[in-house]
């Protein structure tokens, strides 16, 4: 199995341009590459401009180049930091012939997903849960997100794979955001089961749930046998998630949430 992952530079900035405390792609990479050999993998880098590890593969956006995303917006507010991903796992893909585990740079893999490796699907995408899609921010940013994050993709590497790579990337220079293409490639008009698999357009999906292969609930709660950790944006305090962050989140964090709710049903009319 192929682990592909993918950054342009060492440390990450927001949209405001101040970088993050404590965080590192480079850290973060690092960490799935050791695991990944641990594990027998096959770790690919791709270096989209100074990450300074990896195989250098270039993005000509200047944008993307200076500040990390794209100037264009979809909807206003959002951005877009990922054009290049069915390039590189196209790329990827025609190099080794094997099975291909995509993670972003803020992504990391925690344990084996063996598991993953089936012949049964072409394209394996990973779920939103569903009290995310019933959140207020899911809600006005719909049509971009939906069912599926993009931050963690499978790929068999079928004929079936290699046509939908094509697609997608078509189809993200045409909507301008990798995201919001994959839905609309991968994702019918209502929400899938877990582990189900749909045939969409001749390309078998199936789908995971992403609390244990894209997990970035550090806010909401702390299961076990998390397979891949995804430090993205919103919640890359929570990197390196030591002891420390550990216990926060199972312990501290669901008394808090019970604290709170204690106060909303006493106060029903406040905040």
């Amino acid at each position: 199995m192929i682990i592909l992952t993918a950054a342009n530079t060492e440390t990450a900035k927001d949209d405001l341009g101040k970088t993050y405390k404590n965080f590192s792609f480079l850290g973060v990479i690092k960490k799935t590459i050791q695991k990944a050999e641990d594990l027998g993998y096959t770790p690919a880098v791709y270096d989209l401009g100074s990450l300074g590890i990896g195989r250098l593969f270039s993005v000509a956006d200047e944008s993307f180049k200076n500040k990390g995303y794209y100037e264009k917006e979809v909807i206003k507010g959002y951005k877009s930091k990922s054009l290049f991903k069915p390039a590189i796992v196209k790329d990827c893909i025609e190099e080794y012939g094997d099975f291909t585990a995509y993670l972003d740079g803020d992504a990391q893999l925690c344990d084996s997903i063996d598991e993953i490796e089936d012949d049964d699907y072409d394209v394996g995408v990973t779920l939103r849960t569903r009290e995310e899609i019933n959140s207020d921010w899911h809600q006005e940013h719909f049509e971009i997100v939906k069912y599926v994050n993009a931050g963690v993709i499978f790929f068999n590497p079928t004929q079936a794979t290699k046509k939908f790579l094509d697609i997608w990337h078509n189809k993200t220079e045409e909507v301008g955001n990798d995201q919001k293409a994959l839905n609309q490639l991968t994702c019918q008009d209502f929400y899938p089961e877990e582990y189900s698999i749909h045939k969409i357009d001749g390309v078998r999906i199936k789908y995971f749930p992403g609390e244990y292969y894209n997990y970035y609930y550090f806010n909401e709660r702390l299961i076990s046998g998390i397979k891949i950790m995804h430090f993205k944006g919103d919640v890359r305090h929570f990197y390196p998630f030591d002891w420390k962050k550990r216990l926060y989140c199972r312990f501290v964090l669901p008394n808090l949430k019970n604290v709170k709710s204690g106060i909303k049903k006493l106060y029903p009319f406040t905040g």
